[in-house]
């Protein structure tokens, strides 16, 4: 990984982070990064477990990261799904992983905190279910924890799945201390021939914590990676997807919803590529925004040449419950075959103040 880390260490250098004048990051301003300190791997205090939460599931096998470290010993696993640290997983997966690690983008200003990440690449999670199994949940929860100096953590997740296998993902980000640090988390998952991936991602950290995730997912033949997400908290909230629907068959739908007050900003970026015919994929993001709050959603569906059958379906929709509050859309299809089904539709309006008002006169 040295050489990696250099090579992203250096794009980072030249490139710089991004600001108001590249495209991506146009309506999510980084000014509310200025004074974090980027945390080595080395100089990470020892984490502490009374920072997390009440786990959203009790059953599952659960995943504690506190402060980009996994705060105590995997849990035991079985029927199929093992849980590995990034130092095992890659002796055991080096030929699977290591072009994944290669395949990430940061050569670009708009990719910094992707750089970021695989500059500092050191900690992270491996999770793997074998062929044709269907593991129960398993649980990550993300907290932050301690008063010294705000620190942006880095972490990375993999995700294999054999063909045939079943997985369900939870990610709980919450703290029980409102801190003023940040977690750069990237997520990689590679999904084989009619596997199937479940991801939920329930955000409801403090007003002074920032979230920034990646997520990219490689499917196969008839594959189906579900995606639910819910921002409910969190100073900024961004959370990227790249999604490659690599074999005939393969489905994705992605789904999320927020609800803000205060300045809270959330971003959704979403990029699916159709690579193989008779692929589909849903976007479908819902928001509420109050106070002095701001939203974004970027949904972007490329369908590449002889991906043909393929069919998209975009859904925005926002309800602005102040005046203050805004939000910024931006639905995009990029066509290049025939035969194929897409629609896309984005809305921001307020309430209607005569329904409010039939609303309010019944109780």
């Amino acid at each position: 990984l040295r050489t990696l880390r250099t090579s992203a260490a250096s794009a980072l250098s030249e490139s710089g982070f991004p600001d108001r004048k590249v495209e991506a990051w146009k309506y999510t301003p980084m000014g509310s990064l200025a004074g974090l300190d980027i945390a080595l791997p080395a100089e990470k205090a020892p984490p502490q477990k009374d920072s997390l939460p009440q786990p959203l599931l009790a059953d599952a096998a659960t995943v504690d990261v506190v402060n980009g470290q996994v705060s105590e010993a995997l849990p035991a696993t079985a029927d199929g799904l093992k849980l590995m640290p990034l130092t095992e997983g890659l002796r055991k997966f080096e030929d699977r992983l290591r072009p994944m690690i290669e395949e990430i983008d940061h050569g670009s200003r708009d990719r910094a905190f992707a750089a970021l990440n695989t500059a500092l690449l050191d900690q992270g999670l491996v999770v793997h279910v074998a062929a044709d199994r269907a593991p129960g949940p398993v649980l990550i929860r993300w907290a932050f924890s301690g008063s010294g100096p705000a620190l942006m953590n880095q972490f990375r997740v993999f995700v294999l799945l054999e063909p045939g296998a079943k997985l369900e993902l939870v990610e709980q980000f919450e703290s029980n201390e409102a801190t003023g640090h940040a977690l750069n988390v990237m997520m990689q998952a590679e999904l084989g021939q009619a596997s199937s991936f479940s991801h939920t991602r329930a955000q409801s950290e403090s007003d002074r914590a920032i979230v920034l995730t990646s997520t990219q997912v490689r499917q196969g033949g008839s594959s189906r990676y579900v995606y639910r997400g819910f921002d409910l908290g969190g100073a900024l909230a961004r959370h990227e997807f790249d999604v490659r629907l690599g074999g005939e068959g393969a489905s994705t739908d992605l789904s999320g919803a927020f609800v803000l007050d205060g300045k809270r900003h959330v971003d959704n970026h979403v990029s699916v590529d159709h690579a193989a015919p008779n692929c589909s994929s849903e976007q479908f993001f819902r928001g509420v925004l109050g106070g002095r709050s701001r939203g974004v959603f970027n949904g972007r569906a490329l369908i590449r040449p002889g991906a043909d059958g393929s069919s998209v379906r975009q859904s925005n929709a926002n309800l602005l419950l102040s005046g203050l509050a805004e939000m910024d859309t931006k639905p995009e299809l990029e066509i290049y075959a025939d035969e194929v089904e897409a629609s896309h539709g984005a809305t921001v309006g307020q309430l209607d103040e005569s329904a409010v008002f039939y609303l309010r006169t019944r109780g």
